[in-house]
């Protein structure tokens, strides 16, 4: 009996690492064939795309595949599915990732690539205050740092399928390495975080702009005929 569970134990560990390898292999050439077109992931934490002028907004919805990102001229948009975390939540996907890793079943290793892409933008109890904020992520398990924590835990020693999330993660630093979006929307989230900074400043710019107009009638009088 000993021997047989050993033996089944041994199988096990060999078809895990076979799919591993695999896994590792196929990210390997997906990198190397996209290469041209990829950049090296420099964002860290939501906290950086805010400071870039990207918004989160929720998809209304709790599927893994409902992950968008969206922008215009100077600001944009990343869109994720709604979000519970609770008691329950660590065990569930700890699960899921473990079946998914299994080696008699073949998929695309969704939700290990949805832990991971998460865990990219989660480091600290801010980057879940700012989900929670938008309503995309319920946190029904404590403080934000044990949700932070939850979700750094749970991606570790996990490789994700590099083809899903690859568009927007591509989206997300091809904005974020732009220069003059990235100046324009710091402006704007350091001087401009409230209606009244904005509106002082329009202020400012009429009465200067007044002040300008009065000057040059003073300095070139309209002549009466």
């Amino acid at each position: 009996m000993n021997q047989f569970q050993e033996s089944s134990d041994e199988q096990t560990i060999i078809s895990l690492d076979a799919r591993n390898i695999r896994l590792y292999r196929d990210m390997n050439q997906f990198q190397e064939s996209s290469e041209e077109n990829t950049e090296m992931i420099t964002y860290r934490n939501i906290q950086d795309l805010r400071a870039v002028g990207i918004k989160f907004k929720s998809s209304e919805t709790r599927r893994l595949t409902d992950i968008d990102f969206s922008e215009g001229w100077f600001a944009a948009k990343l869109t994720l599915p709604e979000i519970v975390v609770d008691d329950n939540t660590a065990a569930s996907f700890l699960n899921l990732i473990a079946y998914e890793m299994c080696p008699d079943f073949e998929n695309d290793y969704r939700i290990c690539s949805f832990a991971v892409f998460m865990d990219s933008l989660i480091d600290h109890p801010e980057d879940v205050r700012e989900l929670r904020s938008k309503e995309i992520l319920l946190n029904c398990l404590g403080s934000d740092e044990e949700v932070a924590d939850l979700f750094n835990i749970m991606s570790t020693n996990v490789l994700p399928n590099q083809k899903i999330y690859h568009e927007v993660r591509a989206k997300i630093q091809k904005h974020y390495r732009n220069k003059c979006k990235t100046w324009i929307a710091l402006g704007i989230h350091t001087y401009f975080k409230n209606p009244w900074a904005f509106i002082a400043f329009l202020a400012a710019s009429i009465a200067l702009g007044l002040t300008f107009v009065q000057t040059w009638f003073a300095i070139n009088p309209i002549e009466k005929k």
